[in-house]
């Protein structure tokens, strides 16, 4: 299978009215990692101090950033044919759609999320928060709230799963994949 492992900083929670300020994306083919992507991304209004503090992104470092517009048709590339994955999945999933959709970029694909996963194929860990996951799983630390940081580990729960349960086993989780659509992300 093809995947396009993703995670996003933004400016706070709502796609409509916040903005992305970084974009991390790992490529996996089978269980192979095969290319990773990431930028800052210049979001055109302030980050709030919380996001700040949280993420290390401040604003003179993105002033220089393009803004996402520029950047959406290389996203968009590396994410067709892809299935998109990420730690909660829908938030990452609803920003990206909003901000493809603003350059006219048509997407929805099929979805997976690695939280939810986690706790099927992993069950009985105090935490899914991305870092206790990887504790618990025995994977190397990441940097915490950067984009490609939390993609790789996003990444890593993918390959362990797909080692316990298979392609198979992930499958089931896969949300808006259809039958006659499984062969196009199956390589």
């Amino acid at each position: 299978m093809r995947f396009a492992v993703v995670d996003l900083e933004t400016t706070g929670g709502q796609p409509k009215d916040d903005r992305i300020i970084e974009i991390g994306i790992v490529l996996i083919d089978g269980d192979k990692i095969v290319n990773t992507y990431e930028s800052l991304v210049y979001p055109g209004r302030f980050i709030p101090p919380f996001v700040q503090n949280l993420t290390g992104i401040f604003p003179e470092m993105v002033e220089s950033a393009p803004p996402f517009m520029e950047l959406a048709e290389t996203v968009y590339e590396l994410l067709e044919g892809r299935v998109f994955v990420a730690h909660n999945a829908p938030f990452d999933f609803g920003f990206l759609k909003v901000e493809l959709g603003r350059a006219c970029c048509k997407w929805d694909p099929p979805r997976l999320c690695t939280v939810k996963l986690a706790r099927k194929v992993f069950p009985g860990f105090p935490s899914y928060s991305l870092h206790s996951l990887i504790q618990s799983l025995g994977c190397e630390d990441f940097k915490h709230h950067r984009a490609l940081g939390d993609a790789i580990a996003a990444a890593e729960v993918l390959k362990l799963a797909l080692g316990k349960v298979g392609e198979s086993g992930v499958l089931k989780e896969i949300k808006n994949l259809s039958a006659s659509k499984v062969r196009n992300y199956i390589s």
